[in-house]
């Protein structure tokens, strides 16, 4: 038995920032800087030649055993997600894919309530699963993605499996 433990899409930390690095998305000029970040996904548009990578910081009680991780997400106008890991015990890494191929999902639907759909971007959410060999948490855990551009890369949240004794 198992247990999933998520955070929400506001809690990703873009390692490159600023103008060099991303343009506007959501036509927001100010977003150029780290993103858009709104309550049910955050937003991000990588300039062409770009590789931007996004990090979600997990708190974690110490002992945890991780077999698994998962991100809700989607990409548009050519941007793809290349490359995922979890770090952990401080320094050590956990490559959960191949480097520099594609990230594939599955479709994970949602329709919003009609009165709020103009709040939302057109969106086409894809969820991946992705194993982990197991680790002990020690000095936390962070679940790490490398995407490239040019495009857009919407988060609309990542879990970890935690394996139960």
């Amino acid at each position: 038995m198992s247990e999933e433990v998520w955070l929400a899409p506001a809690a990703v930390v873009v390692q490159e920032r600023g103008a060099e690095w991303m343009e506007p998305v959501d036509d927001r000029p100010w977003s150029s800087d780290s993103g858009f970040h709104r309550g049910f996904c955050s937003s991000f548009r990588i300039r062409s030649g770009r590789q931007v990578w996004f990090h979600f910081p997990f708190q974690l009680p110490a002992g945890r055993v991780v077999d698994g991780a998962s991100l809700l997400w989607e990409t548009g106008e050519g941007a793809t997600l290349t490359w995922a890991c979890v770090h952990h015990g401080g320094l050590e890494r956990q490559h959960l894919c191949e480097p520099g191929v594609p990230i594939a999902g599955v479709p994970e639907p949602f329709d919003p309530p009609e009165q709020w759909r103009h709040y939302y971007p057109d969106h086409a959410r894809l969820r991946t699963d992705l194993a982990v060999a197991p680790v002990a948490v020690r000095f936390g855990v962070q679940l790490c993605i490398l995407a490239d551009g040019p495009g857009v890369v919407r988060f609309y949240g990542a879990g970890l499996r935690l394996a139960t004794a």
